[in-house]
């Protein structure tokens, strides 16, 4: 019952920030910022995605989702804990509120598709492309399926070579 209504609030959240944001494909070369959006749940290499940040050559700002957690994993990423979320799952007004002024080029949401918590944090960053792998609360333009296993390394080096494809004027 929770989880269903946790689910309408998420849409009505979506729908929301979607009419408020402009959407535009960005081949690779022209994004700078890129929000990234994980979670504990996945299998997590900090020092395997540290190498990818650096060799990207881009900003990357990592939101690490972890709800269970009391006190956040890593100092450098922005930790989403215990405190951060309502009875529902999905984050307080106030984590909302603080996110809403950050602007990206690209978000990539690498964490599972049914993490609704991840959608949200997804939807509210606000970038013209976002990237998710499903479409189930149509939050993301770009559609990129995580393989199985998973391996976080290779979906982000999977978002990145379909945005080398993109080409634009």
């Amino acid at each position: 019952m929770l989880n269903k209504l946790a689910e309408i609030t998420l849409r009505s959240l979506i729908t929301k920030n979607n009419l408020s944001q402009q959407k535009q494909f960005l081949p690779w070369d022209k994004i700078q910022k890129i929000a990234l959006v994980i979670s504990k749940n996945d299998s997590i290499n900090k020092s395997a995605i540290d190498k990818f940040i650096t060799d990207s050559q881009k900003y990357v700002e990592v939101f690490f989702i972890e709800l269970n957690a009391k006190t956040p994993s890593y100092g450098d990423w922005k930790c989403f804990i215990k405190k951060d979320k309502t009875l529902l799952n999905l984050p307080k007004n106030t984590t909302v509120i603080n996110l809403k002024d950050k602007k990206f080029d690209l978000v990539i949401n690498a964490a599972n598709h049914s993490n609704l918590f991840a959608s949200a944090i997804t939807s509210t960053l606000q970038a013209p492309l976002k990237c998710a792998q499903a479409t189930n609360f149509n939050e993301a333009e770009l559609i990129i399926e995580k393989t199985v296993p998973f391996n976080l390394i290779n979906y982000l080096n999977d978002v990145v070579k379909y945005l080398k494809m993109i080409k634009t004027n």
